[in-house]
C-alpha cells in the first residue's frame, strides 16, 4: 500500500492512497506527534473523521487541516542586505549556507539570524510557516543548515539527526601537521564544570564519535575533513583540539591567528525527504575562507 502526501498551496494536505487503507495508516504516514495531532483535523471530503479504523478508498478525498497555530504572525517581513544562500528547497524543506560570525537563531538581542532571513524569504513568497533549524553549527563557523517548513516534518527530520540517517561532514583547517592519515576519535564530551560555555573531554560524559581524514598539509597546518555519528556541542573542536590539532582560529580551545573566523565549514549534507523518503545529498565548494592557503604550496597527504 503507498500514501502519497501532497502539500497545497494553503499549507494543508491532501491524502492520496492506492488501496483500501484506514484513517490509522494515514496518522502513521503523517508520524503526527501528540502535541500536532491537537492542531489537525483530518478531512473524508468535508466531514471530519476521528476513527482509527475508518475505511478510506482511493476513491475519497481526504484532507489534513492544520490551524492556524504555527502561523506566521502578521508582522510585515524584514528585507536582509544579502538575502539569504538557499541551496535546496522544496516543498517540505529548504538548506541554508550560513557565513561565519552569523548565529542560526536569535539570542534574544540579535535581529538578524540566518533563521530570520530564511524566513524573510519564505514570507516574501507567500508561505504560510515559519521555518524552524533541524540541526546548528555555531556561530563562528560557516555551512549548511536544514530548515523545516511545514510544522508536521518537523519531528522527522530531527529524528533523523538523532538516529544517524542524516550525514554532516566537514572541512577544517587545524593548527599543526597531522600525523596520521585516519584517525578514529570515541572521547566522551561533558560540559565544563569551570568555564561554563566551553566543554570537555570527560570519561563520564556522553559518547561522542568523530572520524578525521586528513587531506592536504601545509608548513604548519592540515586541512582534514571531520565526519560525526553523534552531536555534542562543540563536538569536533573539542575532540581536534584534545589531541593536539585544535581547528585555527578557535576562541575557545585555540588560537585566534587572524579575523577570518573559525576554519570550520559544514560542507556536505544528507537527509531523507519527508514522506517520499528520497535520499537528498547537498555540497559547498571549499569555503573562500580556506583559500587564502595556497593550494600550489600544500601537497597531497
Amino acid at each position: 500500500m503507498a500514501i502519497s502526501i501532497q502539500l497545497l498551496s494553503n499549507g494543508n494536505l491532501q491524502i492520496k492512497t492506492d488501496q483500501p487503507a484506514t484513517l490509522q495508516d494515514v496518522l502513521d504516514a503523517l508520524d503526527v506527534s501528540k502535541e500536532k495531532k491537537k492542531h489537525i483535523q483530518i478531512l473524508k471530503g468535508t466531514g471530519a473523521i476521528t476513527n482509527p479504523e475508518e475505511e478510506i478508498t482511493p476513491a475519497d478525498k481526504i484532507s489534513v487541516v492544520v490551524d492556524d497555530t504555527y502561523d506566521f504572525n502578521d508582522e510585515t517581513p524584514v528585507s536582509y542586505a544579502g538575502g539569504v544562500p538557499i541551496v535546496y528547497e522544496d516543498d517540505w524543506c529548504l538548506v541554508a549556507n550560513k557565513k561565519p560570525f552569523m548565529l542560526v537563531h536569535g539570542d534574544g538581542q540579535t535581529e538578524d539570524t540566518l533563521t530570520a532571513r530564511v524566513n524573510a524569504h519564505l514570507q516574501m513568497n507567500d508561505a504560510r510557516f515559519p521555518a524552524q533549524p533541524v540541526n546548528r553549527i555555531d556561530q563562528e563557523a560557516s555551512g549548511l543548515v536544514l530548515f523545516s517548513k511545514h510544522p508536521l516534518v518537523k519531528a522527522f527530520l530531527d529524528e533523523q539527526f538523532e538516529e544517524g540517517t542524516a550525514k554532516k561532514e566537514y572541512l577544517a583547517v587545524v593548527d599543526g601537521r597531522v600525523d596520521h592519515r585516519e584517525i578514529d576519535i570515541n572521547n566522551p564530551i561533558s560540559r565544563n564544570r569551570h568555564e561554563a560555555d566551553k566543554m570537555m573531554v570527560f570519561k563520564k560524559g556522553k559518547p561522542a564519535h568523530t572520524h578525521i581524514t586528513r587531506l592536504k598539509l601545509f608548513d604548519d597546518k592540515s586541512l582534514v575533513k571531520a565526519d560525526i555519528t553523534t552531536g555534542r556541542k562543540h563536538q569536533i573542536r573539542v575532540h581536534l583540539a584534545n589531541i593536539g590539532y585544535p581547528i585555527m582560529n578557535d576562541p575557545l580551545y585555540g588560537i585566534v591567528r587572524n579575523n577570518k573566523g573559525l576554519m570550520l565549514q559544514a560542507y556536505k549534507l544528507s537527509f531523507l525527504q519527508p514522506f517520499t523518503k528520497e535520499k537528498i545529498g547537498v555540497e559547498l565548494d571549499m569555503d573562500t575562507r580556506f583559500k587564502w592557503f595556497d593550494p600550489e604550496l600544500a601537497k597531497e597527504a
